[in-house]
């Protein structure tokens, strides 16, 4: 690659990183799904377990933004280390939202955590971890699928959850990553949507993203996977915040890890089911076989016609196979003998000058240039007058 075209990638890659990452931040500020300076005890822990876990996972989307971005910069010949040039300038720029989150930081409360240090941890592991995230992002079109629905979800759940709060003006309450807490779920409800929410949502994102890696016609493995990047930023980013200290978070914490497993197994289904013969990959048409150089063979009841078959059939009966036609067997056969007999038959009845060497089995050759052949030989009278011709 050319300088100029390196430049583009890793600045684009970056540029669109920090971006991103910016704009999530300031979104999440703005709806207060992210709030630092609320007072958190003890035993409200979960309200910053989940914090942190909206943060890492804004460093792994910033990423991955980062690598959608800089795919039209990416040439034919890119190869693996092309892209993680470009999965690690995405990085960088995801990196930047580690200021943007540490100095808010510094007002909340935590009992026995020192929130700054904790919060810019969490976004620089984020950032890190979205490297593979923009590496998947440059290299697969099932994986960039993957990964702006599952993003697009997780947005859509978050606006979703604050938005009753906004309208009547009271205090958002903690949102927590990938789980509808909206006010008008039931409780009960709630709880076990936190369980199977993102599960579900992998699992039915891996099923239709699979289906549309099927029909664009991409490999088996490609399609098996394409499920996987999606629900994986869930995963990690749990990862990274912990499960916390009670069951309102430790829900989540535990759909999340079997979220990714759900994406595959989606993505698994839209592969291998349903297929056959018919809904495989088209394949080259088979080269045309060569037209056999025979002539086609005569019908079961063809007689011969030919000159030798004729006389055979009006052989004597001494020979064999003689007298009678020969059998019909997709081909006309003579018996060697009877051959024999039709060709002596032909023969006589030809002259002399008709004879040819297939009648007396004789090949004649033709003279040789500048050389008489020997004249039949003269009677005795004339001997001396054919010497002296033979030395004119």
């Amino acid at each position: 690659m050319a300088f100029r075209t390196w430049a583009k990638l890793v600045g684009t890659a970056f540029g669109a990183a920090a971006l991103v990452g910016a704009g999530q931040l300031g979104l999440a500020y703005g709806l207060g799904v992210l709030s630092f300076s609320r007072v958190v005890e003890v035993t409200t822990r979960d309200a910053w377990t989940t914090q942190l876990a909206w943060v890492s996972w804004f460093a792994l989307t910033a990423a991955a933004a980062g690598g959608l971005a800089a795919r039209s910069h990416l040439t034919s010949k890119a190869g693996a280390g092309t892209r993680l040039i470009g999965g690690i300038a995405a990085g960088l720029g995801a990196a930047a939202i580690v200021p943007l989150t540490m100095q808010p930081a510094r007002s909340a409360q935590v009992a026995g955590v020192d929130a700054v240090f904790v919060i810019g941890a969490c976004a620089v592991l984020g950032a890190a971890a979205g490297i593979f995230a923009a590496w998947a992002a440059l290299g697969r079109n099932a994986a960039r699928w993957s990964l702006l629905t599952m993003s697009a979800v997780a947005w859509l759940f978050a606006i979703v959850s604050v938005a009753p709060s906004l309208r009547s003006g009271e205090q958002v309450p903690a949102v927590r990553l990938g789980v509808l807490d909206a006010g008008f779920v039931p409780d009960g409800l709630a709880e076990q949507a936190s369980l199977l929410t993102m599960p579900a949502l992998a699992l039915i994102a891996g099923v239709a993203v699979g289906l549309i890696a099927r029909r664009r016609q991409l490999s088996t493995v490609a399609i098996a996977l394409a499920g996987l990047p999606g629900p994986a930023l869930f995963t990690v980013a749990y990862l990274i915040a912990g499960p916390g200290s009670t069951r309102a978070q430790e829900l989540p914490y535990w759909a999340a890890m079997t979220a990714t497993g759900a994406g595959v197994l989606g993505s698994v289904l839209a592969a291998v089911l349903g297929r056959g013969p018919e809904t495989d990959r088209p394949r080259p048409p088979a080269a045309a076989e060569p037209a056999p150089d025979r002539p086609p063979l005569p019908q079961r009841d063809a007689q011969p016609e030919s000159a030798i078959a004729k006389a055979a059939t009006k052989a004597g009966p001494g020979l064999p196979g003689a007298g009678t036609p020969p059998a019909a067997t997709g081909r006309a056969t003579v018996a060697p003998r009877a051959a024999v007999a039709a060709r002596a038959a032909v023969a006589a009845q030809r002259t002399d000058d008709e004879l040819r060497p297939s009648d007396t089995g004789v090949i004649t050759m033709p003279p040789f240039d500048g050389f008489t052949p020997p004249q039949p030989q003269k009677p005795d009278g004339e001997i001396s007058d054919w010497v002296s011709g033979l030395g004119r």
